[in-house]
């Protein structure tokens, strides 16, 4: 019997297989399917023990207030982006992690909720951040009784949620008039992945369950109600993900073999070799797309 894509269900046949290149916790291989009709790739089936590739050292947390600070400060181009649509008010960050962007918006004067399924990033958001953070696995059904919000963001999350889909459509309807979601997620459009296929570092096999296409995050959002105002792959951020992918991909190839630094050398050789064609419009290994909640008729 054909598996058949979870949105469209169009049949969705076996695109490759692949091993946890990036953090290689243990052998085992896992299938990634993609879809005939909106080319949607997702892993299938979903791992049941999905949580042991989430080992202590994914999480990268400042040691302390004063590096959060100086991280944040590299970072601060992602707020600036939020603010070009919305000045101030409430804001959700959905996967907070270690922080950076919330303690961002918080500086910025925005009322922050993080909804984080770990309990050390959760400790840490409360105690060092400051901001209200909210320990759960189902970001769909807290937003329930939390909004509204003026903006809801998700900062490379959307890949890693077993069902994206209802919390794209619960984080539309929890948006303020003219409020706006920002999404950023690999694009699996990118002329990285057409290059290394499932050698793509932003695979990232199996804590990447979906990569996701923007036409096809397009529609699922117009129909909730959403429609993209702004999206790129030339954002810093975007530009990072460029690099990452060439560097970590000949990490995975030569392992310890060569020096990490002469690694991220003939990484960012390749990334400037190549950068006429990653930063033509939605080339790059990531994309940040903002949707703006549609006006009522």
């Amino acid at each position: 019997m054909a598996v058949l894509c979870p949105l469209c269900r169009e049949p969705a046949p076996p695109r490759f297989r692949v091993k946890d290149l990036n953090r290689r916790v243990n052998g085992a291989e896992f299938l990634y399917r993609r879809c005939s009709r909106c080319r949607l790739i997702f892993i299938d089936p979903i791992p049941e023990n999905l949580s042991a590739y989430y080992r202590n050292d994914y999480y990268d947390l400042p040691p302390t207030k004063e590096a959060l600070r100086d991280m944040s400060a590299h970072h601060r181009w992602q707020i600036e982006m939020v603010r070009r649509f919305v000045s101030t008010g409430r804001l959700l960050e959905i996967g907070g992690a270690g922080g950076l962007f919330a303690f961002q918006a918080r500086q910025a004067g925005f009322d922050v909720d993080v909804i984080e399924m770990d309990e050390r990033c959760c400790d840490y958001l409360r105690s060092v951040v400051g901001v209200n953070a909210i320990r759960s696995a189902a970001p769909q059904e807290e937003m329930k009784t939390r909004g509204p919000y003026d903006v809801v963001a998700l900062w490379h999350v959307l890949e890693h949620l077993p069902d994206p889909w209802t919390c794209l459509r619960s984080a539309a309807q929890q948006l303020t008039s003219r409020g706006i979601l920002l999404v950023a997620t690999p694009n699996p459009d990118a002329f990285q992945f057409r290059v290394l296929g499932r050698l793509w570092p932003h695979v990232d096999a199996p804590r990447h369950l979906y990569l996701i296409p923007l036409s096809r995050l397009r529609r699922e959002l117009e129909a909730a109600e959403a429609d993209l105002a702004w999206v790129t792959t030339d954002d810093p951020g975007g530009l990072h993900w460029n690099r990452f992918g060439w560097e970590q991909s000949l990490v995975n190839f030569v392992g310890p073999r060569v020096p990490r630094r002469a690694l991220a050398a003939a990484g960012k050789c390749i990334t400037s070799s190549v950068r006429f064609i990653e930063r033509r419009p939605l080339q790059g290994s990531a994309y940040t797309a903002i949707f703006r909640r549609k006006a009522p008729s």
